[in-house]
Formats: structure tokens, C-alpha cells, sequence
């Protein structure tokens, strides 16, 4: 390092020029004066912006905040003071504006060579954001002053001009780029060596030792990138797993679908085998018919032919009993039986006679007793009854006429009391219901219309609900009732329901006539008195909404005059009368008496309707006792009615009569006097008594015979007529086409059925058994249905779950049985290709390629633990070539040494790691999902975004953090002197000994490489590094800086100077005027003395200070 250049950089305003020596700089000067925003000016240069920590050395480790930054070095930040106007705290700035700044820092080899590092930075208007600065990086290899960027700042910094101007530099708007060329030119191996030699600035503040060494000793492990990859290819692992699991899944879905499906296959060729069955119910009940028919035919045809045989015998038995008969009767006749049946004759037809005329007498006198009468015994006492008879009968129509007539009459009496009392009872109920004296339809038609718009009735008053006349002037209600009859039955609205209620009435039939007034904006009329006597002041108008409305309305249209005399009635313009005569203009009068002016049941106004109710009550009560009284009447009209009619009906009987037909005394005189003859005549012939005798004897003989043959023929007839008529259904169902032959299938199975019945089939109970038989098949295909409902519900459900869980692999096949044939070739490429392909695919990436990150991530711990204990050797090398403490008896050196922290989530993870190789060449693949398992348990803890989980990553990967760094002071015979743990406990002076010693071996290892030839990159800088340690130790501490060959560019203050100046070729002073003005004067090295050519004065302060 040559030479440092910086225009306008922090109080260095303008450009300032320091030539550095390579043998060595100081920057000097007091607290303030801006050595470390020199020395930031090398950290803009040469550090990464992400590592970039300015001012670092002037703060304690505990405290670091930061207070400067690119924009506070732009800006030329000089201090903080309060506004005089805001009275905020505010940064000064040197530079307001849009302004700019430059670096340049020169390097030379011995061979002349020349690398400058060249950054330009600026600010437009007043942006003092970070990331406002906008910022260009150069490369030049060739000698290079700041001046040739004078036209940078007049060019509104053209970028592509700058780079017009210096065609040979390296030139990038990023720093990676830069960084990585001047790394390569100047020999800087690694970012760490840049962060190092940043971190040496403030090497005071270096922290604690293990953090020091694990950060800027040694390189970051390859476990990370190993766990890294790792992850990485595990989801392809992952993914075959996955694939597996989803294709088991799969299978584990689809294959209970086909069970289902096999199970309902069979349960369709069951529930088709009952159906055959079912459909061959009929005939076979049929083929039965015709087998039991013939059956029967065959059986009745056998007792037809027994019967043939004893219908003749009986039928020669009757001839037999007849042929005797007939030689007895002959018999009879020819001992003096044909008078005998003469008179038997005679008697038979009058005796026939007598049951005519006694029955016609019988309903003579039944009819004789309801009317009251007695039967006369002689013609002409009949005929005058008959007479009487017919005279009621004809007064009787008339009669009849006439109460049917009055009948009707009272019943339209009637008809009319029951309306007008259904009128009262509902003017009765509406009037308890509520106070108002408005009638009941109108209250009901009121209801329905604010049901239907969703208002209380009470949001829609009528006028006469609101407007009474007083008490005192009650001897005007009827004639104002009369003038306000219909104003009272108008319905009011106000504007909010306005809307509503028009639409409703406008698209309602009402049935009957209905004014409403919109009160919501009402209309501005002209006031004008009105008379002492107006209808106005007779009445009260109840408080509320509608009460300046309905003041307005009534002054304004029922201003009548209540006159006393028709005098006043004819001289007013508008009047009334108590008797309710109306003036409503000069022309038009009226006076309307079809109820009278103080009947109250037509009455609307008022607050109170008890006496309205009073009223009505009355009415209905007196219409409920007419009502009884007419309908009692009725009914007793009837009953006359009802009376005379059956005595009518009754005298009708008489009238169709004749004395012959009831006259039976005659009749009786001849039948008594056939018998005597008959009786003589037999008592005197006793051989035709015998005859007589045998006679009734074979007739009863014969009569039996008769019936007996009777009886014989009826069975006969009914076997023939049984075989005829089943020959004939035999005969019909043979001829039937509708009964087809049924299939061995129908005739076994119906077979079987049939024969399970507890009864055996016959005829008569044939069409029973089949019923039976019919619902027992169907019982069971509804059985079997249910079956393969329940079979086709699973399967749709499988493909439903499918489906939803692996919509992509669906397709277009939907949930419908209709896509079982597809889920089933699909299911059967699982089973034979698919699982078992991912299944090897899995097995071969589990065995391989998981198995060979885990296991390189397995030896990388194991390599990386064994790395750091090399490199502590190296270290520990370079340490042993310079003391750490030196006195007059004793010389000791400085000794890291690692010792394991024996940290448990670290000695888990491997262990986890043994698990996961465990089995790794086994091919049981039980034991092979049990490796993958905890497998993926440890990769998903290593990719996991969780703070928690990404510590833990750190601490498992990170093998610097398994070890612990001890610093071991030991005396030239290796005996331990002291140890150091980070520095803990110790003063600031022993810290900065320990910090300073650990970054002088790190520098070596880092810059120096392994052996011990000179570092290609020398400078080190140096931020007041030495400000606590004594003279012995900072000489101590350049000594093995210089030995390693390090140009050291340190800031030190004056009292370090004459302990550092042996070590350096040159050195300058910075100051600072004014608080805000920075400057640099060089100071001139005496090579030979070894010493800066400063005054004496100034030497002596430098003693009294260090002192």
C-alpha cells in the first residue's frame, strides 16, 4: 500500500493526498480529529458493504451501536444540535445538496507494478437514505490521482462518460465484481482474509476468543453444503416415497372398490336369478292350475258317474211310491172321493178369499185407529166414512200449501236475524278488540293491509280513531257523524309507509271502498277564522303525529255552521242542524235518513266505544232471542205439517177401499157349511176312511221319494256343472298364450319355494300359497338391492375419496360406477407396474443416494473436527515463534488448545445419523421404511425455516461450535502459566495482549499461507490497537507483525508513537479545526534513527502521556 486519496470524505472537504511508506504508517493525532474516518476510507475500499462496521475501534464491545455510515462520510456529518425553530435534534451536515465523494487506494510491487482501487460515491438533492447513495467501482492498474475525476462532478455523473475517460479500467456498478478483481490482483485468497483484516481495525474490540477464531481461524465446514444437498436431493427420495405411500394409498383406495364391485357383480347374478323366478310366478301358478285341474276333472268325473247311478236309483224308487198312489186314488174316487174333492175345492178358493178381505179389513181398521175413527159394519156407515176420508184428504192440500208458504216466510225472517247477528257479534269483537268505534270490516280490512306491508295497525290510524265530539256538545254527534262519516272511515300514512301501502291497495282487490290521505308533506293552506257555532270547535283531536295535520284539515273542509233554526240553516254558507239536514254549499243540501241521526251504531268518532259496544251487545242479544223464537216457530209449522200429512195418507187408505173387499161374514157362512158336508160325508164311508188313510200314507211316501230325487239330481247336476265349468278354465289356460314354458331354473327354484309352504297347494288355496310365495322373493330382492345399493354407495365413495385426493390421476373420470372399468385398469396397473416400480425407485435412492450424503455428511464431522485440530497446530506454530510475555526472568508463549463441549444436540443428531445408516444394505424393507422415517425426521429438522430449528441447524453442522478455544500461557519449559477463556476477566490491556496475539497469528495463517515466506498481501491496519497495552507489549506486538512481514498502517495517539515509530517508514498528523475542518500534515521518518522528526516538545507531551 502506496498512497491514499479522498475527496470529500466525512470533514475532509476537497481532496487530501497521503503518500504511505511501505515499511509502514502511523496516522496521528488527537481524539476526534478523524484518523478512523481515514482509516474507514480503507474499509470502503476493500470490505464487502455487508461487513462494513465504521468507527468500530471507538466502541466497547457492549455498545455497538452504529453511528456512521456512507451517507454521514457523503454529507461531511460533523455534529448533532438542537433546532432553534423545531427544537429537534438534527445532524450538521458540510455538504448539503446534491454533492459527491471519491476514494483511491494505491498498491506497488517491487516490480513497479500498480493496482488502485478507485470508488466514487453521490448524493442528488437532499436524499440522505442509504440506499440513495448510488456508488461506481474501478479497477486501474496504472499510477492514478484523484484530479483526472474532476469532470465527474461537471458531468452530473455521466457513468458512461467516466468509462469513456478511462477505457482501460476495470469498471462495475457492483462490488462483487471489483472485489473479486482486486483480490485476484492483489493476492487475497479468500473473503475470510477480508474480513479479517476489516475485523483487525478494531482489534481491541475483538470480543471473545471462540468467536474470533471459530469466525476468522476457520474456513466454514462442507457439512452445511452436505445437509445442503442432503435436502436437496431428499425430495427426490421424498418423492418416491410419496410415490410409494401414494400408490399404496391408491391401492388400499381402489381395491375395497373392487371387492365391493365382485361382491355386487354376484349379488346382480343372485338378485337376476330372483328375478327369473319372479318373472315366472305366473306361469308357474298357472302349470300348477292346469296340473290341479286335471286333477280335479279326473276326480269329479268319478263322482259324477256315482251319482248318475244313485239318481236312477232313486228315480225307480219314486215310481214305484207314484204307481201305488195312483191305484189308491183310483180307489178313492171309486168309493165316493170325487164330492169329497169338490167341496175340498170350493173350500180351498174361499178360504183364499177370506185371507184377501181379512187383510184389507186388518189395514182398514190400523187406519181407522190413527185417525181416531171406528170401522163401521154396514155399507152405508162405510160410505159416509169413506166420504169423511176423502173431504180431510182435499183439505189437507190446501192446508199443506198455506204452511209451507209461512214456512218460508219465517225462514227468510230467520236467515236475516242470523246475518245482522254474525254483523253484531262482529262489531261486538272488533270493539273489544280495541277502543275504536270504526266499523268491523273496515278494522279487518286495516289488518290484512298492515300484515301484508309488515306494519302495526296502530302506523296506520283512521281519522275517526282520532277526532271526538266533546261531551258537552253531545246533543250534535248524529248530525256531525252525518258531515264526518266519511272523513272518518278515511285511513292516514305518513311518508315512510306511503310507498308501501300504495303498492299493496294498488295490486290488492279490497271489496270494498277505501280513502287514505298521505300526511307526510302537508299542503300550505290559508289561515282563516272560523265561527263561534263551527262543527271545528265541537270536537277534540287527539294528541300526536297526525294532530296539526288533522287541525289543518278540518278547519279547512268541515267548517259548518250547527244552527238552531232553519233560518240560520238557509242564511250560511255551510251549516248543520240537530236533526242532520246538510248545507254543503249555497246549492247543495242534503239530508240522509236512512238511520237515524242518533241511531250510535253507525256512529265512527270517538276515543271510547263502550256505548257503541253497549249497543251492539244489546242488538245481538235481542237478534239471538229472535232467532230462538223464529226458528220455534219453524218447527212447529213442521210438525203440523208432518201430521196432517200422515193423516192424509192415512184417509188416502180408506178412500182406495170398497165395503166388498173388507166384508168377511159371508165368506165364513160358506166355508163352515163345506166343512159340515165334507165331515158328514166321511163319517158316514168307512172304506173310504181306510182308503183315505193309505192315501196320505203313500203321498208322504211319494213326497219323500220326490225330494230325495231331487236332491240326488241337484248333487249330480252341480258335479256335471263342476266339471264343465273346471274342463272349461282346463280348456282356457291350454289355450292361454300368455303362459309360457318356464326354464329349468323357474321350475327348480319354484319348485322348492312352493314345497317350503306349510300348506300343501291345492286349488282353493293356489293363489294364496303363490302370494306368499311372490312376497318372499320379493322380500328378498329387496334385500339383495339394498346390497348392491349399499356396494355401489362404497364404491362411488372410493372413487369420490380418489378423486378428491389425487384429482390429477382421475382425469376426466368421474365418481359414476360407470368409470369402474377405468379405476380398475388403473387399479390393476398399481398393483403389477406402478407400486412396485416406485417401490424399487425408492429402495434403489434410499440405498444410494441418501445413503451416501448421510454418510459423507457422517465423515465431513468427523474430517471437519480433525481439520480444526490440524489448524490449531498451525497456529500454535506460528504463536511459538514470538513471545506472549517477556521479562527479565521469564519468556512465555501463547497455546490454543480445542477441547470438545460435549454438546447433547450434537451427540444426538449423530446418533440420529447411526440410526438413519443402520440396515443401510439390508433388503428388509420393513426395516428400510423405519431408515427412511428417521431419515426424513432428520432432514425435515434441517430444512426447517423454524428460529428454533435453524439453531439447532447451526450448532449440529457448525463443528467450529463443538469445540471450545482455551488460550494457554506456558513458560519455555511448558509449564502453564495462566489460561485464557475468551478473555473473560481480564483488564483491557491483557484483552488487547490476547486479541492482538490471536490476530497476528490469524493474519499469518490467513495472508501467510503454511510456511513462513512473506504474505503476497501486506498491509494490515491498525485502529488505536494499543491504546491500553503497555510499551513492552505494543513492541512486542509490531515485532511479531513486522517478523511476519506485514506493512503495518496503525492510528495510534501521540503517547504510542515512540514505541511504534522503530516500526514503521512514515507518518503523518491529522487535526481538525473548528470541529468540522479535518486536515492531514506528513511527518518526516529518519530512516537512520528510526524515528519520526518530531519537535522536542511534542516528544516530551508524547512521554508525559504515555506515562
Amino acid at each position: 500500500m502506496t498512497r491514499l486519496q479522498v475527496y470529500n470524505w466525512g470533514t475532509f472537504s476537497d481532496l487530501h493526498d497521503v503518500p504511505i511508506s511501505e515499511r509502514g504508517f502511523l496516522f496521528v493525532g488527537r481524539s476526534g480529529a478523524g484518523k478512523s474516518t481515514l482509516l474507514d476510507a480503507f474499509s470502503a475500499l476493500l470490505t464487502p458493504p455487508r461487513w462494513i462496521d465504521f468507527n468500530a475501534a471507538a466502541r466497547e464491545a457492549d455498545r455497538s451501536g452504529r453511528d456512521r455510515n456512507l451517507v454521514t462520510y457523503i454529507r461531511g456529518a460533523w455534529a448533532e444540535q438542537k433546532d432553534g425553530e423545531s427544537g429537534e435534534i438534527a445532524t450538521r451536515y458540510l455538504r448539503a445538496g446534491t454533492t459527491w465523494s471519491a476514494l483511491a487506494l494505491t498498491y506497488q510491487n517491487a516490480l513497479g507494478q500498480f493496482v488502485v482501487l478507485i470508488q466514487v460515491f453521490w448524493l442528488r438533492g437532499n436524499a440522505n437514505g442509504s440506499t440513495d447513495v448510488k456508488r461506481h467501482y474501478l479497477v486501474i492498474e496504472r499510477a492514478f490521482d484523484l484530479r483526472e475525476l474532476e469532470d465527474f462532478g461537471q458531468s452530473n455523473f455521466d457513468i458512461r462518460k467516466l468509462k469513456q475517460s478511462f477505457p482501460e479500467a476495470f469498471a462495475r456498478d457492483e462490488f462483487r465484481p471489483y472485489c473479486e478483481r482486486f483480490c485476484r490482483l492483489l493476492g487475497i485468497e479468500s473473503e475470510m482474509a477480508l474480513r479479517l483484516l476489516h475485523k483487525t481495525q478494531s482489534a481491541k474490540n475483538l470480543g471473545d476468543l471462540n468467536t474470533f477464531l471459530r469466525d476468522f481461524m476457520l474456513d466454514k465446514p462442507e457439512t452445511f453444503e452436505v445437509a445442503d444437498r442432503l435436502v436437496s436431493e431428499f425430495g427426490e427420495l421424498n418423492a418416491a416415497h410419496q410415490a410409494v405411500v401414494t400408490a399404496r394409498e391408491q391401492v388400499q383406495t381402489l381395491a375395497p372398490a373392487r371387492e365391493q364391485h365382485q361382491r355386487r357383480d354376484s349379488l346382480m347374478l343372485q338378485r337376476n336369478g330372483l328375478d327369473e323366478l319372479r318373472l315366472g310366478v305366473d306361469g308357474y301358478r298357472e302349470t300348477r292350475r292346469i296340473d290341479l285341474l286335471k286333477e280335479h276333472v279326473a276326480a269329479l268325473e268319478v263322482q259324477a258317474n256315482g251319482s248318475e247311478g244313485e239318481v236312477g236309483r232313486r228315480q225307480s224308487t219314486l215310481d214305484n211310491h207314484a204307481a201305488i198312489l195312483r191305484d189308491l186314488e183310483r180307489q178313492h174316487r171309486e168309493a165316493g172321493g170325487d164330492q169329497i174333492e169338490q167341496w175340498e175345492a170350493e173350500k180351498s178358493g174361499l178360504e183364499g178369499q177370506r185371507t184377501d178381505r181379512l187383510r184389507k179389513r186388518g189395514q182398514a181398521e190400523e187406519a181407522c185407529k190413527k185417525l181416531g175413527w171406528s170401522l163401521p159394519d154396514s155399507p152405508q156407515a162405510f160410505a159416509e166414512l169413506l166420504s169423511n176420508a176423502r173431504q180431510e184428504v182435499e183439505n189437507w192440500e190446501q192446508r199443506s200449501n198455506t204452511n209451507r208458504e209461512e214456512q218460508f216466510r219465517l225462514a227468510g225472517e230467520k236467515r236475516d236475524a242470523e246475518a245482522a247477528f254474525s254483523q253484531a257479534v262482529r262489531e261486538v269483537q272488533a270493539l273489544q278488540r280495541q277502543p275504536s268505534n270504526i266499523p268491523a270490516d273496515m278494522l279487518e280490512m286495516r289488518r290484512n293491509i298492515a300484515a301484508a306491508i309488515g306494519i302495526s295497525e296502530s302506523a296506520l290510524p283512521f281519522v275517526g280513531e282520532l277526532v271526538e265530539v266533546k261531551r258537552d256538545e253531545a246533543e250534535w254527534q248524529g248530525a256531525i257523524e252525518r258531515v264526518l262519516h266519511g272523513f272518518a272511515l278515511s285511513l292516514l300514512v305518513d311518508e315512510r309507509q306511503y310507498s308501501a301501502l300504495a303498492n299493496h291497495i294498488n295490486n290488492t282487490h279490497l271489496g270494498q271502498r277505501l280513502v287514505y290521505y298521505r300526511t307526510g308533506r302537508p299542503e300550505t293552506w290559508q289561515a282563516k277564522p272560523i265561527g263561534a257555532n263551527s262543527l271545528v270547535l265541537k270536537l277534540n283531536v287527539k294528541e300526536g303525529t297526525y294532530a296539526d295535520w288533522l287541525q289543518s284539515e278540518l278547519r279547512q273542509r268541515f267548517d259548518y255552521a250547527c244552527v238552531d233554526s232553519i233560518q240560520s240553516f238557509r242564511s250560511a254558507d255551510r251549516a248543520i242542524t240537530r236533526e242532520g239536514q246538510v248545507k254543503h254549499s249555497k246549492t247543495r243540501h242534503e239530508k240522509d235518513d236512512r238511520r237515524s241521526v242518533g241511531d250510535r251504531r253507525n256512529w265512527a268518532l270517538g276515543f271510547d266505544n263502550r256505548e257503541k259496544l253497549a249497543l251492539f251487545q244489546t242488538q245481538a242479544q235481542e237478534l239471538a232471542d229472535a232467532i230462538v223464537r223464529l226458528g220455534g216457530e219453524i218447527d212447529k209449522l213442521s210438525e203440523q205439517d208432518k201430521n196432517r200429512a200422515t193423516r192424509a195418507m192415512q184417509c188416502q187408505t180408506l178412500v182406495n177401499l170398497q165395503w166388498q173387499e173388507i166384508d168377511v161374514l159371508p165368506l165364513l157362512d160358506r166355508i163352515s157349511t163345506i166343512e159340515r158336508q165334507i165331515y158328514e160325508a166321511r163319517e158316514e164311508n168307512t172304506t173310504l176312511q181306510q182308503i183315505s188313510e193309505k192315501l196320505e200314507k203313500q203321498k208322504k211316501l211319494v213326497d219323500d221319494a220326490d225330494k230325495d230325487l231331487r236332491q240326488a239330481t241337484r248333487a249330480h247336476d252341480s258335479i256335471v256343472d263342476q266339471i264343465k265349468t273346471n274342463a272349461q278354465k282346463l280348456e282356457s289356460l291350454l289355450q292361454d298364450a300368455s303362459i309360457v314354458p318356464l326354464t329349468p331354473h323357474q321350475v327348480s327354484g319354484l319348485d322348492e319355494r312352493f314345497a317350503k309352504q306349510s300348506d300343501a297347494v291345492r286349488l282353493d288355496n293356489l293363489d294364496k300359497v303363490t302370494t306368499s310365495v311372490e312376497r318372499a322373493l320379493n322380500a328378498e330382492i329387496e334385500e339383495v338391492n339394498r346390497g348392491i345399493g349399499a356396494c355401489e354407495k362404497e364404491i362411488e365413495a372410493r372413487f369420490a375419496d380418489f378423486k378428491r385426493q389425487w384429482p390429477m390421476d382421475a382425469g376426466d373420470m368421474d365418481t359414476s360406477l360407470a368409470s369402474a372399468p377405468d379405476f380398475f385398469a388403473k387399479l390393476v396397473r398399481l398393483e403389477t407396474d406402478g407400486l412396485p416400480a416406485y417401490e424399487q425407485r425408492f429402495f434403489e435412492l434410499l440405498q444410494n443416494q441418501s445413503h451416501q450424503n448421510l454418510a459423507a455428511l457422517s465423515t465431513y464431522l468427523n474430517d471437519a473436527r480433525k481439520a480444526i485440530l490440524e489448524r490449531m497446530d498451525l497456529v500454535n506454530d506460528s504463536l511459538g515463534q514470538v513471545p506472549f510475555n517477556q521479562s527479565a526472568n521469564q519468556r512465555t508463549y501463547l497455546h490454543i488448545d480445542a477441547s470438545d463441549r460435549q454438546l447433547v444436540d450434537v451427540k444426538e443428531f449423530k446418533q440420529e445419523i447411526q440410526l438413519a445408516l443402520s440396515h443401510a444394505w439390508t433388503e428388509d424393507r420393513e426395516f428400510a421404511e423405519a431408515r427412511f422415517l428417521a431419515l426424513r425426521r432428520l432432514v425435515d429438522r434441517l430444512a426447517s425455516q423454524d428460529p428454533e430449528q435453524k439453531r439447532w441447524r447451526e450448532t449440529v453442522l457448525d463443528v467450529r461450535q463443538h469445540v471450545e478455544f482455551i488460550g494457554r500461557e506456558i513458560d519455555e519449559s511448558g509449564v502453564e502459566v495462566e489460561i485464557y477463556r475468551s478473555g473473560a476477566g481480564k483488564s483491557g490491556g491483557q484483552r488487547q495482549k490476547l486479541a492482538t496475539t490471536c490476530l497476528a497469528a490469524a493474519l499469518r495463517y490467513q495472508l501467510g499461507g503454511n510456511d513462513h515466506g512473506v504474505p503476497m498481501y501486506a498491509p494490515v491496519v491498525l485502529d488505536e490497537a494499543f491504546d491500553k497495552a503497555d510499551n513492552e507489549f505494543t513492541a512486542l506486538a509490531m515485532n511479531i507483525f513486522t517478523n511476519f512481514g506485514f506493512q503495518m498502517v496503525v492510528a495510534t495517539p501521540l503517547k504510542s508513537v515512540m514505541t511504534l515509530e522503530p516500526f514503521i517508514g512514515g507518518a503523518c498528523f491529522v487535526d481538525i479545526s473548528d470541529r468540522r475542518v479535518s486536515g492531514v500534515l506528513l511527518i518526516e521518518y529518519d530512516g537512520d534513527r528510526q524515528r519520526l522528526k518530531l519537535p522536542e516538545h511534542a516528544r516530551e507531551e508524547a512521554g508525559v502521556e504515555a506515562s
